[in-house]
This record gives structure tokens, sequence and C-alpha cells, in this order.
């Protein structure tokens, strides 16, 4: 029985990173033969949003990432990273695990002692594009920007094998990484129920921040109401711009057209009574609410970004892509699958089958062949 541990900020939020691990754990511990612990790294978060099973043990083993100053950032990276994590380390050493994976900030930059060693993953669950956004004018922040991605490059030369979502980031870390493997997240199609696509109502799914650009959403939505007044725009999910996004609702006069649905742990039946999903991101690791809205029948329109955005869409086939973040094009794509049903069922269905291609089993054999060959 191999043991593996998971190392993550919390498991307490709604977003898609916290989904793909207890998902994956889950089937792991119900289907094949692992011993799995999982470490939390904020401060008492012993939580799971979603649900985990009793064979996971979940440990909480608090480590002070951030940093205020810039002296103190550059100082924490450099020399010292892997003081934050002596009781993370003892942990491990203490436990004997096989396979360690940080999905965090967690270097791992140490050596068990008494002969014990374990296999280091670091898990990019973002696209590469997080480390390296050009919008920073800050000359600090610019900074620090730079260090923190020459770090995390000499964090994961010392790792064993780094993870990505796509091989686009794959391709892009392969230019400083020897061992990557792409692991693309996965759906669990069997119990998915497919929508009529009769409903009027249009769908998006994400943390309500800056990276989601659900302002740019809004602005578009303004164009379709005017068109489709008939048809609502739901946006289910939490964040710091909640109060600014209203804002910007109430100013258009969108109050009874576009809603702001909160987090719900019923996201699946939210889909179902969906006609379109829409996903305006900045950037993408993989979209998971993506493929979860395509197991559904839903058709995409998504600005094109950096991610797995287009591995998922395929223009004009199960949706739209819209390059150059034009917003007058977003609600043109919008109000064409509103206007024509037939259309809007074709690629509902395209969308199934790809979804299809990213099950649960199909990804979950990569996932324990990949642990088998350590």
């Amino acid at each position: 029985m191999k043991k593996l541990l998971y190392v993550i900020g919390s498991l307490e939020n709604s977003g898609g990173s916290e989904r793909a691990l207890t998902g994956r754990v889950n089937y792991l511990v119900e289907n094949y033969d692992y011993d799995i612990t999982i470490v939390t790294t904020n401060k008492n978060s012993l939580k799971s949003y979603y649900p985990i099973n009793p064979k996971v043990k979940l440990v909480n083993i608090p480590i002070s990432f951030a940093k205020n100053t810039l002296a103190e950032k550059l100082e924490y990276i450099f020399f010292n990273s892997h003081k934050e994590e002596k009781e993370l380390y003892e942990y491990i050493n203490e436990h004997k695990f096989d396979i360690c994976s940080s999905l965090g900030a967690e270097s791992f930059l140490y050596k068990g002692n008494n002969g014990h060693s374990f296999y280091k993953i670091k898990e990019n669950r973002f696209t590469y594009k997080k480390l390296l956004r050009d919008n920073v004018r800050s000359i600090g922040k610019k900074i620090w920007r730079y260090f923190r991605f020459r770090n995390a490059v000499m964090v994961q030369k010392k790792m064993d094998c780094s993870v990505t979502l796509t091989k686009e980031d794959a391709d892009f870390w392969s230019k400083y990484l020897k061992k990557i493997v792409v692991m693309p997240n996965f759906i669990d199609t069997e119990n998915i129920e497919s929508s009529e696509l009769e409903n009027k109502i249009v769908i998006a799914v994400g943390r309500l921040e800056v990276e989601k650009d659900f302002e740019s959403l809004i602005e578009s939505y303004f164009l379709v109401a005017d068109k489709y007044p008939e048809w609502k725009l739901h946006i289910y999910g939490d964040g710091s711009l909640k109060s600014k996004l209203q804002d910007l609702i109430n100013e258009k006069k969108l109050t009874d057209k576009v809603i702001l649905k909160g987090s719900v742990k019923n996201i699946y039946e939210q889909y179902l009574h969906s006609s379109i999903y829409v996903h305006t991101a900045v950037y993408e690791g993989f979209g998971l609410t993506i493929l979860e809205a395509m197991a559904h029948k839903l058709p995409v329109v998504a600005f094109e970004s950096v991610g797995g955005v287009k591995v998922l869409v395929k223009d004009n086939e199960n949706g739209f892509l819209i390059k150059n973040r034009d917003r007058v094009l977003l609600a043109e794509k919008i109000g064409k699958l509103i206007s024509d049903n037939e259309l809007r069922n074709a690629m509902g269905s395209k969308s199934q089958t790809i979804a299809h291609e990213y099950s649960v089993e199909n990804i979950m054999e990569k996932w324990h062949q990949f642990y088998s060959t350590i």
C-alpha cells in the first residue's frame, strides 16, 4: 500500500482545485489500495467544502507563507522557506510517505533521515500565466513577481516531477524542467443528466476575482439583455469583487437580468437548469467548470485565453471562442445561441462528446498508472 500525501492551503473553499483534489482522493481510496493523507496549511483549516471519504486523513499543519514587505518576501524565498516547513518535514519523516504532492507554496526542500526518502511532486493547478501577468505597474510588485517566478523554477527543479493540466503549460515549463506529466481534470459523467436547453438562463461559475473578469461578462450581457429581455444571467461564486460587480449590475439597470447567486454545493443542478455556459477568465488552468457544463450538454461561449479553454472549447463545434476579449462579439455569440435552438442543441451534444474524453475512469487510471511507476 503506497502512502500518498497532498499539501494544500485549505479545502474549505469552493474552488476547482479543492473540488478536483477531493474527487481524486475519494476515487483512489474507493477503487485502489492507497493510504492517503491531506495536510492543510492555513491555520485551523480542518474542514472540507466538498465531501471527503472518511478513509482519507485530514491534518492541519499551519505554515506562514504570507510576508508583508518586499524584503521579507525575498528573505523568505532565498533563506527561510524550508524553515517554515519544519513541522511539515517532521510529519513526513515520522509517517514515511512514499509520494508527497505540493498543490501550493510548499517547497519540500529537505530530505528525510533514517534512510527514508520520498518522491516530490509539484502540481501546477494554475496556468503558468498566473506567474507572468504583465498588467502590474508597481516596480516593487514587478521585482517580487520576477523573483517569485525564478523561485518557482528553482523549487520545481528540485522536485522529482511537475504536473500540469495542459500540454500548453507543459511546453512552457519544459524550457526549465526535465520531468513533466500532463494530467487534466476529470468529470464523473456516469450520473450526470443532460440539460433540455430550454430554460432561458445563461450560467457562469467562478470566484468573483479580477482574473475571472466578470466585469466584461456583465458589460457584454447588457447588450444581450437589450435584445433578449426574457433571458437571465446567473453567476455562481463568491469573492472580494462581489460588491463592485453588484454596483455595476445596478448601474446598468440589470438587477432583474443578472443575478449573483453566491456559492452553492449543488452546482450540477444549476447546470441542469441552464442552457448556455459563458466563460470570461483572463487565464485558466484547465477549466473544470467548463468541463462540468459541457457534461450537462451546455454549449460554451468563452474568451480565448491561456490554459485549458482552447482544449475544451472547439470553435464553431461545441461553442464559440472569442478572440481579443471582444465584449461585443461575446454578446453576439451568446445571442446566436439564444436565437437558434437547433444550433444550441447541436453544439450541446458535441460538448457532451468531448466531456466524455475526460471521464473519471480515463483520467484516474492515468493517475494510478503514474503512481504505480514511482
